[in-house]
């Protein structure tokens, strides 16, 4: 928002008000003394000399947008209804499609039907999340199963403007076969498609085949996946802190264009405990619990013996505000990146949406085969 679209209160409003008033008192004064003497102490014209104004405060201004080029959201199948039509988003990321077990992509996915007035990109998301086996059985050429795949990718994706893959169990021994999986992909999909694939965060280079250079010389885009800095059997911390934040974004903009670079923000926080309860037990353990407790213990033939017990946990949990997200996108925009990517919606405090707005540049291509970065050689 600029300073003239600043929301200005006029003072003459005001000065009116206070003035009106003073003159009806002294109306009223005059009546009751009928004195002109009195009246001329005390009477107080109305003059118009001007009209100034006064700006809203601070708290009360609407917050200043910070736009980009391209804001992309995850948007999980079976949850469109987490759209609330005010996102604005130039790119949505349909996730998923899974690989299965025999390496291809045997399901029909239809384009999402979005709010009214929502026209964003719809990129198909393809994933195998969890089998580096499976990863390395659909991607080797020995199986004969990529071209398969690679087929079921181009027939499902048919209906979307672009296709992210997002494979985050592929083995460093398998690191040729994705990028050959990668170019053979990119061939066979309309160039007008815009291919993008999910990447690990990373802060210096890592011999595996998620090679920012050797991918960002293949697709359209590149999606950092900024975030898990801490996670789930981490110690506790921020699941993407701002300094963090600085080293992923620095490493990448020293291995490809800004062009090709979508920064990752996360919309969830994590919880931990101090004490892992769930667990496996044998018989001693047992004991040594009751000796420390002291439960009633209870016996049913069908259950066999069982006792409850209350046990303090302490749980600590990062998680990140509008006030933050702000700070990491402000981070983003002014180092130059022009596209960023939610994960995802439906996560995101109610007035984040009012903070960003996109405004596409003319430096940044909107769809096409990938382009030729000038990569260093990590």
């Amino acid at each position: 928002m600029n300073k003239e679209s600043e929301v200005k209160v006029p003072r003459c409003y005001s000065s009116f008000c206070r003035l009106f008033v003073e003159n009806v008192v002294t109306a009223v004064l005059y009546n009751l003394f009928k004195g002109p003497s009195f009246f001329a102490v005390v009477f107080l014209p109305i003059v118009f000399a001007g009209c100034s104004t006064v700006e809203t405060p601070q708290e009360l201004r609407p917050p200043q947008r910070i736009s980009f080029n391209e804001i992309w959201g995850y948007l999980i199948r079976g949850h469109e209804s987490d759209l609330r039509g005010v996102e604005p988003l130039t790119d949505i990321c349909y996730f998923s499609a899974e690989v299965t077990d025999e390496g291809r992509i045997t399901e029909t996915i239809s384009r999402p039907s979005l709010m009214p007035g929502m026209a964003p990109r719809i990129h198909l998301v393809i994933t195998e999340l969890s089998s580096s086996a499976l990863s390395h059985f659909s991607m080797n050429p020995v199986y004969g199963v990529c071209p398969l795949l690679i087929e079921d990718i181009c027939r499902v994706s048919q209906g979307f403007d672009g296709v992210q893959i997002d494979f985050e169990t592929v083995s460093a021994g398998d690191a040729q076969c994705f990028w050959d999986f990668l170019r053979a992909l990119r061939d066979a999909l309309p160039s007008m498609k815009l291919l993008s694939v999910a990447l690990p965060a990373r802060t210096a280079p890592t011999q595996d085949a998620y090679l920012y250079a050797k991918v960002a010389q293949i697709v359209d885009r590149v999606m950092i996946m900024a975030y898990d800095e801490h996670w789930s059997a981490s110690s506790p911390g921020p699941v993407a802190s701002l300094p963090w934040c600085t080293a992923v974004l620095s490493y990448a903009q020293s291995i490809m264009n800004n062009t090709k670079i979508v920064m990752g923000v996360p919309l969830y926080g994590r919880a931990w405990q101090d004490k892992k309860i769930a667990r496996a037990l044998g018989f001693q353990n047992v004991q040594d619990i009751i000796a420390g407790k002291n439960p009633k213990i209870s016996y049913q033939s069908e259950l066999g013996p069982f006792f409850e017990y209350t046990e303090n946990v302490h749980v600590r949990i990062f998680y990140d505000d509008t006030r933050s997200l702000r700070e990491k996108l402000e981070l983003y925009k002014s180092k130059e990146v022009g596209s960023i990517a939610f994960w995802r919606v439906g996560l995101s405090p109610a007035d984040l949406w009012d903070n960003i707005s996109s405004q596409p540049s003319g430096g940044l291509s909107a769809l096409g085969q990938g382009q030729q970065s000038t990569p260093n050689s990590q």
